[in-house]
């Protein structure tokens, strides 16, 4: 029952994520739009928008990653693994599961030292002056995010485990 709500909360968090991606990509969109209609039409450009559109991207593709771990839109070595036995994949699955686990809580953890130095530092963009710690830390929410997806699928082996352990 645990389990069970631990996938809800996961779900619920990547769906938040998500909508937070698609808003992003509809900034860039509208950055984009007034940064060209401005440049062609009233010969002023929008000052920085290359600089907000990079930073959407960052937001964007930060949390699309985590959403698309959940629908398993990420890269797969499913070719090679499906010749093997079902309890072999399961075991592959775990470690591939621990080995992204490991990997997203690193991430985050960097990108948040990375995040404080820049807040420290107090690193501004060069044009639109826009501060760029708070994007490190989208990262570092983002690929904790992450880790709670591995760390979802590594409860799961051991729930199926102790189910098939406990049958017999």
């Amino acid at each position: 029952m645990k389990l069970r709500r631990f996938d809800l909360l996961v779900g619920e968090l990547f769906k938040k994520l998500e909508w937070i991606g698609i808003a992003a990509v509809l900034a860039m969109m509208l950055v984009t739009v007034i940064d060209v209609v401005g440049a062609k039409v009233f010969l002023s450009p929008l000052n920085g928008a290359m600089e907000m559109i990079s930073f959407g991207q960052i937001v964007a593709i930060s949390c699309v990653l985590a959403v698309g771990l959940l629908f398993g839109r990420h890269i797969d070595i499913e070719l090679f693994v499906s010749w093997m036995s079902k309890s072999i994949q399961n075991h592959i699955h775990f470690l591939i599961s621990i080995i992204g686990f490991i990997f997203f809580i690193i991430l985050a953890w960097q990108s948040t030292i990375y995040g404080l130095s820049l807040q420290k530092a107090g690193e501004i963009s060069s044009s639109a002056y826009i501060p760029l710690f708070p994007f490190a830390y989208v990262i570092a929410f983002c690929a904790a995010a992450a880790s709670l997806y591995y760390l979802n699928e590594i409860f799961h082996y051991f729930a199926e485990r102790s189910a098939r352990h406990g049958s017999h």
